[in-house]
């Protein structure tokens, strides 16, 4: 059925990129409003980060969070402005990071779980593209001041675990058949994602944070081709749980919009 194709975006032009996180959520927000209209699984993912986003705005607003407000709001745009660049790149066939590439080209693909899609957003995200933000915002001696700030935010992207767990079980009902059997099981999949790529993205701020910008690229391009590996791993963990995945597959809801809807709250 047409309903459940994925039709790639094409935006008419590309928009600036924001500087506010208000902007960011405007733009985030017309990425999830067109994939609902042409139920492009894009919309998972940005569905369930536009809430991440809107925490962190809210996290600002209260001023109870982080130790510099004015700096976090500037790392939540850097930040998602990776994700917007990547995602605009890609809809005009411009250029991308690898962890990018694979995570967008499997949208067009129905075998992959709704879950698959996520952990491939969180891990180019994640992985490569928060360790970027952080010393793009705290360059050289700056960046330990950052850290506790950095773990407070870390912080509210885990909220992806519960909010995953909650969502899935309505779109991916066997998921939360397997829940039932282990109600630890999901939880340390997700837990011990998020503390690897968390502890990664830190490693890459303390190696990019000293160099000048220039010297960047090399750096980035090793940790893009590991973070691709992971990815493809994420995609085809291995005949050991195939079984498993297709036994998920056959149960999971296949209008993409409707599940776009329940993963947005």
């Amino acid at each position: 059925m047409a309903l459940n194709v994925a039709v790639p975006l094409a935006p008419s032009a590309t928009p600036a990129p924001p500087t506010t996180i208000d902007e960011v959520i405007t733009q985030e927000n017309d990425i999830i409003d067109q994939s609902l209209r042409t139920h492009d699984r894009i919309g998972y993912f940005t569905a369930l980060y536009e809430r991440v986003t809107v925490d962190v705005r809210r996290a600002i607003i209260a001023g109870n969070v982080f130790k510099d407000n004015e700096r976090m709001g500037r790392l939540d745009v850097v930040f998602a402005n990776r994700f917007l660049a990547a995602w605009n790149a890609y809809s005009s066939g411009g250029t991308l990071t690898k962890s990018w590439q694979l995570a967008f080209d499997s949208l067009k693909d129905d075998s992959p779980l709704i879950i698959q899609h996520l952990l491939l957003g969180m891990n180019a995200h994640i992985n490569l593209d928060l360790g970027i933000a952080a010393a793009t915002v705290a360059p050289g001696s700056e960046l330990a001041s950052l850290k506790q700030d950095f773990d407070s935010i870390n912080g509210l992207l885990a909220r992806l675990v519960s909010v995953v767990e909650v969502e899935l079980g309505e779109v991916s009902p066997r998921l939360k058949q397997l829940e039932a059997i282990s109600p630890e099981g999901e939880d340390l999949v997700f837990n011990f994602a998020m503390d690897v790529a968390r502890k990664k993205a830190w490693e890459l701020a303390q190696l990019l944070a000293p160099l000048p910008q220039d010297q960047w690229a090399p750096h980035i391009a090793e940790r893009d081709q590991s973070v691709h590996d992971l990815g493809n791993l994420i995609l085809h963990p291995g005949f050991l749980v195939d079984g498993l995945l297709e036994w998920i597959r056959a149960k999971e809801n296949k209008d993409i919009a409707y599940n776009i809807q329940v993963i947005g709250g």
